[in-house]
């Protein structure tokens, strides 16, 4: 019920399997990875990005308790003294990417409910075939509640968010959530995942086909996608029972790939079949030197119930965090169109949701980080666990 990147490799002649290799060469070969992961560099302050003062988070521990106490969310802006520290790696040299390990941006296109279990015999892809082939007689379009947009890194990090659209046609104009309305995250997860290639049979009833006409009806470059959820907004940090979250991809087009899976779906109350249809997004290079690049962060405080991970890809970037059960997202997106002459201005916040704080601004400024690098506000850290660099 995911994306993959997009495991989008399906929409490649010759899908990826896990166990393909990531293939990078530093710019600079001196110092090891494990190099850049040293802290013996000096910090560099950077305030936390503008936000409402009633959406703003402190996450402090009081200096004079003796235990360390749960993160709390407080209505107040943060005090003048309040900075996010970013302690960059020794070797803050960006690896390069080689071509076919890019990272990737799926927009969800439409999501169409079927019966779960399927009746014997339906023909899988169903959506695609609409309105003029319809035998289970369910509605004839397909649709998109939400904005829905996944950023997966190269060793398959991803971060999947979906904000309902306006609920009325009154509200259509306006935008996304940008302070507060908790009721527009329909979902928001994140974590690894995976695919191999699989073979399916010819859908649809085989009585009277010949070998030759099953053959060409058959579906090829099938792969089937697994998501694990590190973090989930519908579960409490560390749960375990979130679901399977699995599905096979069909490429449909070259940027078109089309996810068939079940799951359970709330705003349903009952399991049923589904089929998204996911776009895949070209990167696009937001600096000067017209390279493109992307950042992964990852913060982990199991001691309180906090998980977080914030995942950039080109020109789109995206977080969530969360408290036990309380949940933050922001989305980001590089306007090349702002009158602004500086990279970071042309970032505009388009979707927040929560109260508490997320580095996404952090990795608008890659090069001052390097592999290992940590970003800590107050008494959290979040580690820059991937950066790369491509054209």
């Amino acid at each position: 019920m995911a994306h993959e990147q997009k495991n989008r490799d399906a929409t490649q002649e010759e899908p990826q399997t896990p166990s393909a290799q990531l293939a990078a060469t530093p710019k600079e070969t001196s110092g090891s990875q494990s190099d850049q992961a040293s802290s013996n560099s000096g910090d560099i302050i950077c305030t936390p990005p503008a936000t409402d003062s009633a959406s703003t988070t402190s996450m402090a521990t009081p200096s004079n308790s003796e235990e360390i106490s749960q993160p709390t969310l407080s209505s107040a802006r943060p005090a003048d003294d309040t900075y996010v520290t970013v302690t960059a790696a020794n070797n803050n040299a960006i690896p390069v990417l080689e071509n076919g390990n890019e990272p990737n941006i799926s927009k969800r296109e439409y999501i169409y409910f079927l019966p779960y279990p399927l009746p014997p015999d339906t023909e899988i892809p169903y959506s695609i075939h609409l309105p003029q082939k319809n035998p289970l007689n369910l509605p004839s379009r397909q649709l998109e509640p939400t904005s829905t947009l996944v950023l997966t890194s190269p060793k398959r990090t991803f971060v999947d968010i979906r904000i309902y659209k306006p609920f009325t046609m009154s509200n259509a104009l306006k935008p996304l959530p940008n302070v507060g309305e908790p009721q527009r995250l329909e979902w928001a997860f994140g974590g690894t995942s995976s695919s191999r290639p699989i073979t399916l049979p010819s859908p649809g009833p085989q009585h009277g086909k010949s070998q030759k006409r099953i053959e060409e009806e058959s579906w090829t470059n099938i792969t089937h996608s697994t998501w694990v959820h590190w973090i989930d907004s519908r579960f409490a940090v560390g749960s375990k029972t979130i679901p399977v979250d699995e599905g096979d991809m069909y490429p449909i087009a070259k940027d078109l790939t089309l996810e068939v899976g079940h799951a359970f779906h709330p705003a349903l109350g009952a399991v049923k079949t589904h089929e998204e249809m996911w776009r895949d997004v070209d990167t696009v290079a937001t600096n000067d030197a017209g390279t493109k690049l992307c950042v992964v962060l990852r913060c982990q405080a199991e001691h309180v119930g906090v998980r977080g991970l914030v995942v950039r890809v080109g020109q789109f970037c995206q977080g969530i965090i969360m408290e036990r059960e309380a949940t933050t997202v922001e989305r980001w997106e590089w306007n090349g169109h702002h009158p602004s002459t500086t990279e970071k201005e042309k970032w505009q916040r388009t979707v927040r949701i929560g109260g508490a704080f997320l580095p996404c601004s952090v990795a608008f400024r890659a090069q001052v980080l390097g592999l290992g690098a940590v970003v800590r506000f107050h008494d959290f850290e979040w580690v820059v666990e991937e950066l790369w660099e491509w054209k």
